[in-house]
């Protein structure tokens, strides 16, 4: 999309929501968490976590130079299989603003795909919320990437995670990297979707980003949450089209304020300030990229990322948008198999 048609898109929001403020509309349409992880737990692909159940429990966590007590929620699927050597876990983490619901499908299997509880049935699987997303009930703005590394390390400190697989997506990809610089005796190999950590240039944002970016008033912008909206933004990261779970699902979580809060404060928090960091990361590192991302393009980041890391591999998934592990989980599932086959084989 060319800058003009950009400039045009945060004019017209700006004009909409400073007419949301001069009407009011922005105290009145905010969502209980209660109310979003009812509507979360009932849609049709969230079945199998409804009937697994989450976990809820309040721990102590560092958050930069804030010590506070955090109600944290997850998944966590135990393994089926127990194994003689020490198999260490997987924790899934989402982007923004996701959830860890986005995970269903590479869990729990969809169609003919069993899911990660069958082709790694060994594995205990984590699946978190992070803070200032989904249904996590915990406020801590203003939120920034190395706040939510660090809700990440005060939950694996909270499972006592030793060498664990951390994978995520997006911005949650920013998460996993900044948290295993930090805390490598918790996390011993990487798994990037997709992920961001490396500057853009001005005309490389998506349009809602810009908007979110560069509104005065972006803060109230979940008065105007829409399911029409909501298409709009995922479609084009989804080769084969979005479903309507998945628009329902970013819909609920987009009416709530906190939930919008922290999607505008890490819009406008996401610089590439860590990039160079990256050199550093010791662990081994697989990067799943879709080959369709319009957000971040395979040439133009998933090449920055394996150049960057020193033990990275790079592979691309056809058919695939900035969601791999929703448009195809099989494809995730056999990639992340055979790299964990490939690390316990080294031990």
């Amino acid at each position: 999309m060319g800058r003009t048609k950009r400039s045009l898109v945060v004019t017209v929001a700006s004009a909409l929501v400073a007419i949301a403020a001069f009407l009011g509309l922005s105290a009145c349409v905010s969502t209980d968490k209660d109310e979003i992880e009812s509507a979360l737990l009932a849609l049709p692909k969230n079945e199998r976590i409804r009937a697994h159940g989450l976990v809820r429990e309040t721990i102590s966590a560092r958050i930069g130079d804030r010590v506070i007590e955090a109600e944290v929620t997850y998944l966590h699927v135990a393994p089926r299989v127990h194994s003689a050597r020490s198999v260490p876990p997987i924790v899934l983490i989402h982007g923004t603003p996701s959830s860890l619901f986005t995970w269903s499908p590479l869990v729990f299997g969809e169609g003919d795909f069993p899911g990660l509880v069958e082709t790694l049935p060994e594995r205990a699987i984590y699946a978190l919320d992070i803070v200032g997303h989904g249904i996590t009930r915990t406020e801590a703005a203003p939120y920034t990437f190395q706040g939510c590394a660090d809700w990440i390390a005060a939950f694996l400190a909270r499972i006592d995670a030793r060498d664990a697989v951390v994978v995520g997506n997006s911005y949650g990809g920013e998460f996993v990297w900044r948290a295993a610089l930090d805390q490598p005796e918790r996390i011993g190999a990487v798994v990037l979707l997709d992920t961001s950590g490396f500057p853009r240039n001005d005309d490389e944002w998506l349009p809602e980003e810009e908007a979110m970016r560069e509104m005065s008033l972006a803060y109230i912008g979940y008065a105007f949450n829409s399911r029409d909206r909501i298409e709009m933004a995922l479609g084009p990261h989804f080769p084969a089209g979005v479903s309507s779970d998945q628009i329902d699902e970013i819909f609920e979580i987009c009416n709530n304020s906190d939930n919008w809060e922290a999607m505008v404060d890490l819009a406008r928090d996401e610089n590439g300030t860590r990039s160079p960091d990256l050199s550093r990361l010791t662990q081994p590192t697989l990067l799943l990229w879709g080959e369709s991302d319009k957000a971040y393009g395979v040439e133009r980041f998933a090449r920055q990322f394996e150049r960057a890391i020193p033990n990275a591999r790079l592979v691309v998934i056809g058919g695939s948008g900035h969601y791999p592990h929703e448009s195809n989980p099989a494809a995730v599932a056999r990639h992340l198999a055979e790299f964990l086959g490939d690390q316990l084989r080294t031990k």
